[in-house]
């Protein structure tokens, strides 16, 4: 896992990198690690360089995963911050047994669950997906067709936001950030059946909610 349970705090402590020129990071056992991860070793050493070289690197797609999930434009930007915030004030908790990516939309899971349970009124106010699934019909063409893919897109990004927390938070690694089974599974913090049970789940829910539309 990328770290201990602390890692899931929703905590807002202020980071307070030493200043000065960048300290080495500590030295990791075996194939030298990825640069998200030596940048995540420095930031645990002080380096304020370093968090703003990862966030740099990471935050776009974070901030568009938040997007999918609590589907509120106008949070977006604070969430990310968050997502930054906690995940560079506990880098001293990151392993570099596990991916960056990994920690970072594990924070990111918990600060867009957490923004849910406590906003159900902007949930309401959700905006679409900005990438639906394709459902697109390549045979098929004209202005008369363009609407009714416009509709069905609309439809599924309905049934996406309708699923259960899980099922969206699982099917979006999935399908948007091309995780696979074993990532979402430590994402979510679940076993890797439990992922496929969610995605199946899922799959059938929007199979339903699509042969409704027809």
């Amino acid at each position: 896992m990328a770290g201990t349970d602390s890692d899931r705090s929703t905590g807002h402590a202020e980071v307070r990198p030493q200043a000065g020129v960048v300290r080495s990071a500590p030295q990791t056992q075996g194939p030298l690690a990825d640069f998200d991860t030596q940048l995540m070793l420095q930031v645990a050493a002080g380096s304020r360089e370093a968090g703003s070289l990862l966030i740099k690197r990471n935050g776009q797609q974070i901030a568009r995963y938040l997007g999918r999930l609590v589907r509120d434009p106008n949070a977006v930007e604070d969430l990310s911050h968050d997502v930054f915030l906690q995940a560079l004030s506990h880098a001293d908790q990151f392993r570099p047994t596990a991916k960056v990516s990994t920690w970072l939309y594990r924070i990111a899971t918990n600060t867009a669950l957490n923004y849910l349970k406590q906003s159900s009124r902007r949930r309401a106010q959700a905006t679409p997906v900005d990438r639906p699934l394709e459902v697109t019909d390549p045979k098929e063409s004209g202005p008369e067709r363009r609407v009714t893919q416009d509709e069905l897109r609309q439809h599924v990004s309905r049934a996406i936001l309708n699923l259960p927390i899980n099922q969206r938070v699982a099917l979006t690694l999935f399908q948007y950030e091309e995780f696979p089974y074993e990532q979402i599974a430590s994402v979510l913090d679940v076993s890797v059946e439990a992922v496929r049970c969610l995605l199946n789940r899922a799959r059938v829910t929007l199979r339903r909610e699509l042969r409704a539309f027809e």
